[in-house]
C-alpha cells in the first residue's frame, strides 16, 4: 500500500527567541515492513544547517540548528511511504524454548536485547495482576500472550487523546483505567517485560476509519520474536500492526521516540505547539509484496 503523509509541527513562542540545535525524528523507517519511496523536511525559518544520521535504535534523525531570532519555528514534512507486510504473523518461531512462559531467548541473543527486557521492580508489581489473567487466556503461549495483552487494554480501557505531555507510567494507567495511545504502549511494554518478552516502543501514522486517529502521530509496540523478528502490536486499536500502520522512530523509553526535541532561550517566552497530520492511501503497487 502506498501512503502519503504531510506533518506540519509550528512552535509559537510570542516573542523573539534563539533557537537552539533541534533534533527531529520523522522520517519514516526502511526495513522489512516498509520501503519510503520519498521524504523532505523544510523549515521556516530555514536552518542554517542539518545533520542526517542514524541513531542506536535505527532511527533516523535530523539535527538542524538556526542563526539569529524568530517568533516561531514551523517544521513540514512530506512522506511516500509503500507498506509491505499484509500478515503481521508471516512468520515461524524459531526456538522452542521462546513458546513457553517465561520467554527464554537464545543466549547469543541475550546482551543485545537486554535494554528491551529490563523492568523495574514497581512496574512488575503493579501489573502482576493483569499478567497473570493474560497469561491464564493464553495458557501459557507467548505469542498468544502477546496479541491477548494488546486485545484486553484495547477492551477494558478507555482510549482518550492528550496532545501534550509526557507517556505516564503503568501504574497510573492501570489506576485510571484509561489514556493516550502511547500510556497504553508503556503499560504493553512493562507487561511484556515483566514476562521476559523483549519490547520496544514505536511512534508513527495509523491509517483508520475514524479521522481523529489520523489527525495525530500514532504509538505501539514491537516484540522481538526468533524467527520473526521485531513484530508489531497495537494496543489502543488491539490488533497485530500490518500494511495499515507507518513506523518512525523506535527506542526503550518514550523520550527516545520523541518527533521533536529541542530548546529555545528568550526571557519570558513560552512554546505553544500546534500541529496538522494529513494522511492519504495513493494506491497500491502491483508488484508489491
Amino acid at each position: 500500500m502506498l501512503i502519503e503523509i504531510d506533518h506540519r509541527t509550528v512552535y509559537g513562542y510570542g516573542r523573539e527567541v534563539v533557537l537552539a540545535p533541534h533534533t527531529v525524528r520523522l522520517r519514516p523507517k526502511d526495513d522489512a515492513s516498509q520501503e519510503v519511496h520519498s521524504f523532505s523536511l523544510k523549515t521556516d525559518p530555514p536552518e542554517a544547517g542539518r545533520s542526517v544520521n542514524c541513531d542506536l535504535y535505527g532511527t533516523t534523525t535530523v539535527t538542524l540548528w538556526f542563526e539569529g531570532e524568530s517568533k516561531r519555528l514551523v517544521i513540514d514534512t512530506n512522506s511516500v511511504v509503500e507498506t509491505l507486510r499484509s500478515n503481521p504473523f508471516d512468520f515461524i518461531v524459531s526456538e522452542m524454548e521462546f513458546q513457553g512462559l517465561p520467554a527464554e531467548y537464545p543466549k547469543e541473543f541475550r546482551d543485545c536485547l537486554a535494554p528491551y527486557v529490563a523492568v523495574d521492580e514497581r512496574t512488575a508489581e503493579a501489573v502482576s495482576e493483569l499478567r497473570r489473567t493474560i497469561t491464564e487466556k493464553a495458557e501459557g503461549q507467548t505469542t498468544v500472550f502477546i496479541t491477548e495483552l494488546a486485545r484486553h487494554i484495547h477492551d477494558d480501557f478507555e482510549h482518550m487523546v492528550r496532545e501534550n505531555g509526557t507517556a505516564w507510567p503503568a501504574e497510573k494507567t492501570l489506576a485510571e483505567r484509561r489514556g493516550a495511545c502511547r500510556d497504553f504502549v508503556v503499560l504493553f511494554t512493562g507487561v511484556c517485560r515483566s514476562v521476559g518478552l523483549a519490547c520496544r516502543l514505536v511512534s508513527g501514522y495509523a491509517i483508520s476509519e475514524k479521522a481523529k486517529s489520523e489527525n495525530h502521530l500514532h504509538a505501539w509496540a514491537e516484540v522481538y520474536i526468533p524467527g520473526g523478528g521485531w513484530r508489531g502490536y497495537d494496543p489502543t486499536a488491539g490488533i497485530a500492526v500490518s500494511d495499515h500502520h507507518v513506523a518512525v522512530a523506535t527506542g526503550v523509553t518514550p523520550e527516545l521516540i520523541a518527533p521533536v526535541a529541542g530548546s529555545f532561550y528568550g526571557d519570558g517566552a513560552e512554546a505553544k505547539l500546534e500541529f496538522e497530520v494529513k494522511i492519504r492511501k495513493t494506491g497500491k503497487k502491483s508488484n508489491g509484496n
